[in-house]
């Protein structure tokens, strides 16, 4: 190849941007002085990246339901941001260990950042004629035993501590905590959380007690610790694997540094415009870093495959960069393209975090685009040896390949040629296998728990599982009721409205710890006194964090609270459901009060499904707006018809061992797939644009077979080869604490390695019997001589 030779036609719509890298060539070390530049600015903004823990910023809609949820937030301060102290031991209600349970709710207490606690040392017997209520467990414990078991025995058949605070077995208690959010501000969640988690290690070490903290702050701290542990960790993780595999096969230092550096700045300057735009971090954020990885590395491999083949023909280094911006950037352009189209998608979504990720994923893959198409070139002009003498196998007309690369080559080669010789046959089980795959695909159920999105190997999930298991679980599912009328707090029929959403949340739809105003005229009426004037009276001697649970601070709102335990949105949606239904003649009975289900588990019970089919389909319709774009930029049918079921193969082949498995489509399901359809039809591109490439070379007088087998010799090697580095790379996030993130690391490997399946197998076999089915014509539009001469007219990247 020389510096005169023909440049390939470009595709439509590229608009010159494939040939940038020429531009960085003009000037290799101006190039390398701004790349320089930029990076050190975007390595300055990554460093001011905080991550984003909120539990429910995912259900984010412009929503009268999600609105309602965020009042509750703002009336009813401690009834989301609770930490819940789980106290376990088989001598809990023993004197000594009560003792010890009533000296930690003490220490407790005095942690800074804790603005109050319910727990069974709480609980009061009933008011004695003076109105006085004694607490059921004393400071001073009895020495009678018989004085202590009543004692006992009054908080195991205490309405207000049995099944809510106390265990059945009496062997698990549990601790309430209201955080003070200013304290917390200002000290950090983190220093609040630790100095409780001390406290309890502290007051309980050698007793016989364990204690584990659990609830929405615990939850969101060890969230953020496992984003950012995980960023750093694994990404560095599965850049060394890359870096490592890579100069297996490579042998040259220069050639794996220009490979990893592409991907690695195109990483460094995506986190650095998130962090200026102020993009917080969390599970689809994240999910960025492996997006480049997967396209720029893809496209930084195929490239310096590009130069190296041309450097070892004896080729220097300038025109062998060149060259490789001639021909491959082009394809890599136009990947990027189409995963902007994929990615379009997340725009139309109702949850503003997804739509938020749509943002980022566009700007990452534009700037992982920009970032490839000019380091890999700028780094090859400085950096590349060139050969004294031509490598003979290389140089000649073949392009054979040695060492490590041409075991893959002759691999690659034999399965193609095995494929190819049997097109027909193989392509038939392709379009069975992909329609079967397809099907099982469509059966699959959306799939959303809590436990999913927090780390499962610290103590909050451990703590909730406890309480899920010995009470009536964690998560707190409310009934907010308001009105806006002259009524009151007081009045007898806010009283008795209150009352029936009690009744009807306990009693007819059977969930458990439910708590409201209605429950304290509960306790003063097994009293004997449950006047209005005395419920007001003790209203005003509780204190205020426990008030601030069920009662707004301007009286014009009140909450009914029950917990449920962590299960799957599929089966708390039919108890919210049936809540609603329960609700509505309470609703009819009382047209002045406003009755809302809310909280969390009601949230994402009735959110999650559609926006994980919401983006399910969403993929699902890009991808055939993909094919067609394709078949226009590169101006072939046969582009578009080929590109179909080697770019569907992964996707469904995946959805199918999801379903084999009795799994469900979960938003870590959804971001894998789509980053393994980015993968799919980033090689499904590179491939069809080198059999463009061999067509225009070859001429008209090659029989499609040649053209394959030609395409196949200079692409096979790198397509294998990108898909085990990434398999590498992307699968050490199996070894993260957050289980959406290991589910992700497992589906996108097994994507990947389909991708593979698809590229080797179903693309070849789809090629030639797309070539009969749509004969070449050349550039001028003339029919071939032969359908033996088929080849695309199209030039691509």
């Amino acid at each position: 190849m020389d510096s005169d030779r023909e440049e390939p036609r470009r595709f439509m719509y590229s608009f010159g941007i494939d040939r940038l890298g020429l531009v960085a060539l003009k000037a290799p070390y101006v190039s390398a002085f701004l790349i320089a530049v930029l990076t050190a600015l975007a390595a300055w903004s990554a460093m001011n990246l905080k991550v984003d823990d909120s539990l429910s910023e995912l259900f984010r809609t412009n929503t009268e339901e999600f609105r309602r949820y965020e009042e509750i937030d703002r009336r009813f301060p401690s009834s989301e941001y609770d930490v819940l102290v789980v106290v376990e031991g088989k001598d809990l209600l023993t004197r000594e260990r009560l003792e010890t349970f009533g000296g930690l709710t003490t220490e407790l207490q005095l942690v800074d950042g804790v603005s109050g606690l319910v727990s069974m040392m709480s609980a009061r017997d009933k008011p004695d004629a003076n109105g006085y209520a004694p607490p059921l467990v004393p400071d001073e414990m009895p020495e009678d035993d018989a004085a202590f078991a009543g004692i006992v025995n009054a908080l195991k058949s205490n309405d207000i501590v049995k099944g809510k605070f106390l265990s059945d077995d009496g062997e698990l208690a549990m601790i309430v905590i209201a955080l003070d959010r200013k304290i917390v501000e200002e000290r950090g969640s983190a220093a609040v959380i630790g100095e409780i988690n001390e406290a309890a290690s502290r007051e309980l070490e050698g007793t016989g007690l364990s204690a584990k903290l659990t609830g929405a702050p615990v939850m969101q701290l060890e969230i953020r610790n496992a984003v950012e542990r995980d960023r750093f960790v694994y990404n560095g993780l599965g850049f060394l694997v890359g870096i490592g595999i890579a100069y297996l096969f490579f042998r040259r230092l220069s050639l794996t540094l220009i490979v990893v550096a592409g991907p690695a700045i195109a990483i460094l300057w995506t986190l650095g415009m998130i962090g200026a735009m102020d993009f917080r971090l969390n599970l689809f954020i994240n999910v960025i870093t492996p997006l480049i990885l997967v396209s720029g590395f893809s496209d930084s491999m195929h490239l310096v495959m590009s130069i190296r083949r041309d450097v070892l023909a004896g080729m220097n280094r300038f025109q062998a960069a060149r060259n490789a911006v001639l021909d491959v950037a082009p394809a890599c352009l136009l990947t990027a393209m189409n995963a902007c189209l994929a990615i379009i998608s997340f725009q139309f979504a109702d949850s503003a975090l997804i739509r938020t990720f749509g943002i980022a994923a566009l700007m990452a893959v534009c700037i992982s685009y920009l970032a490839v198409a000019v380091v890999v070139p700028t780094l090859a002009a400085l950096l590349v040896r060139e050969e004294k003498q031509p490598v003979a196998a290389v140089a000649d007309t073949h392009g054979d390949e040695t060492g490590g690369v041409g075991k893959l080559q002759h691999i690659t080669d034999g399965i193609v040629r095995t494929v190819a010789n049997n097109a027909t046959a193989f392509f038939a089980a392709s379009v069975i296998t992909v329609i079967l795959c397809g099907i099982a695909y469509t059966q699959l159920k959306p799939h959303y728990r809590l436990a999913d999105q927090v780390p499962d190997k610290e103590q909050a999930l451990a703590a909730t599982g406890r309480i899920d298991e010995k009470l009536t679980g964690a998560n707190p599912v409310h009934i907010m009721i308001r009105w806006t009328g002259d009524q009151s707090l007081y009045d007898p029929s806010t009283l008795e409205a209150i009352a029936q959403a009690h009744t009807a949340v306990e009693q007819r739809v059977g969930l458990g710890n439910v708590w409201s105003l209605e429950s304290l005229r509960r306790w003063l009426a097994a009293a004997g006194d449950a006047s209005i004037e005395n419920v007001k009276k003790y209203v005003g001697i509780l204190p205020d964090h426990l008030v601030r649970r069920f009662i707004s601070a301007d009286e014009k709102a009140v909450l009914v609270t029950a917990r449920l335990p962590d299960v799957d949105a599929s089966e708390i949606l039919p108890v919210v459901d049936r809540l609603d239904a329960e609700l509505e003649p309470v609703r009819l009975a009382n047209p002045g009060y406003e009755f809302s289900v809310t909280g969390l588990p009601a949230i994402a019970a009735r959110n999650s499904a559609g926006l994980i089919w919401e983006l399910n389909w969403g993929l699902v319709g890009d991808m055939f707006v993909i094919f067609v774009f394709l078949g226009f930029a590169l101006r072939s049918v046969l582009v578009g018809f080929s590109a179909v079921m080697p770019s569907l193969f992964p996707i469904f082949a995946t959805g199918a061992i999801l379903w084999a498995t009795g799994q469900g489509l979960q938003f870590a399901s959804i971001v894998a797939i789509t980053v393994a359809f980015s993968l799919a039809i980033d090689s499904t591109i590179h491939f069809l644009n080198r059999y463009c490439l061999e067509e225009d070379r070859m001429g008209p007088s090659a029989t499609p077979y040649q053209v394959l087998m030609s395409a196949a010799h200079h692409i096979g090697p790198p397509v294998v080869l990108t898909t085990i580095v990434l398999a590498l790379g992307l699968g050490v996030t199996m070894l993260s604490h957050l289980p959406s993130l290991r589910l992700f690391g497992e589906l996108a490997a097994v994507c990947l390695f389909a991708s593979l399946i698809g590229q080797l197998v179903i693309l070849p076999a789809a090629l030639m019997v797309g070539r009969k089915l749509f004969p070449r014509r050349d550039r001028d539009g003339a029919a071939p001589q032969s359908d033996e001469a088929a080849t695309s007219g199209s030039v691509s990247s």
